[in-house]
């Protein structure tokens, strides 16, 4: 079945003359990513992090968020590592990173993530991209 946009307005027009209740935004904010100099950015966006990060594929038309960190940091690579989320949870894609990501879950080891690989992650992982530079995975 096909709905217009012209049924869709007419749907939301009723709605209103009738006094029915709008719906209410659904779901807890999303997850942020605190940056190395103290920032943050949503997670509920694709991010491409690196020290010059660029997208080459766009899925569905939606363009991801660039985010540099380590700018002269040869360790980082130019788009190191792939951040989003797949429902409710956060995935993080190292992106066949020069030196690899490691990841630190709450409560458990290190784990140096393979390459082009998503891998889900908690609240409260740290993303290490090497050079010193780490990324944490927050509340809103």
């Amino acid at each position: 079945m096909t709905v217009a946009a012209a049924d869709i307005r007419r749907m939301r027009e009723e709605r209103e003359r009738s006094g029915a209740p709008q719906a209410a935004p659904s779901g807890p904010a999303a997850p942020v990513l605190r940056l190395p100099g103290g920032g943050t950015e949503s997670i509920g966006h694709e991010l491409l992090i690196g020290r010059a990060p660029s997208a080459n594929r766009v899925a569905a038309g939606r363009l991801p968020k660039l985010v540099r960190v380590g700018v002269d940091d040869p360790d980082i690579s130019r788009t190191h590592v792939r951040l989003g989320l797949e429902g409710d949870t956060v995935v993080v894609t190292d992106l066949d990173s020069r030196n690899g990501t490691i990841v630190v879950q709450p409560g458990k080891a290190p784990v140096r993530l393979r390459g082009g690989e998503p891998t889900p992650v908690l609240v409260g992982t740290v993303i290490d991209l090497g050079g010193g530079v780490t990324l944490a995975i927050e509340e809103p």
